[in-house]
């Protein structure tokens, strides 16, 4: 396995962590659900405009449990994808503000998984904030407690 493909194996971890997590006790503020499905959205965004073609807009929508975790296979899946076939082509894209600009696949990829980690901080800072213990989805505890 490459160091890339673990990064995302670690991510699809952490987010599916994340998803129990939340789904597992009634909060009434929807941010953390929002924070969760803009992870997965996100990526979807991101690999439709490497594939030509950008479909999804509502980038802060809720999705229940079930989906959430079909995305996170599906972008795992996508991910491995672009990684064995595409890392060093160059994309066009144009951004939600109206910018256009072009990047390497990798990097494209690199964002994502840096983006998961910025909101599954947020994540972390809102349950801190109230007191609720939350998951630890560092990459020393994924290297841990899959004994990698």
């Amino acid at each position: 396995m490459n160091e890339l493909s673990r990064l995302v194996d670690q991510s699809v971890w952490a987010n599916r962590l994340w998803i129990e997590h939340v789904f597992s006790r009634a909060d009434p503020e929807p941010r953390p659900r929002k924070l969760l499905a803009h992870i997965v959205l996100g990526e979807w965004v991101w690999f439709e405009r490497i594939d030509g073609e950008q479909k999804t807009r509502d980038v802060f929508a809720i999705m229940q449990r079930e989906a959430l975790l079909r995305g996170l296979e599906e972008n795992r899946r996508t991910y491995l994808r672009l990684i064995a076939t595409r890392l060093e082509e160059v994309i066009d894209f144009t951004r939600a503000s109206g910018e256009s600009y072009h990047a390497r696949v990798v990097d494209i990829l690199h964002h994502l998984l840096t983006h998961g980690y910025h909101h599954r901080g947020q994540l972390a800072a809102h349950y801190a904030r109230k007191g609720v213990r939350y998951p630890s989805a560092d990459h020393i505890d994924f290297l841990i407690r899959n004994k990698l």
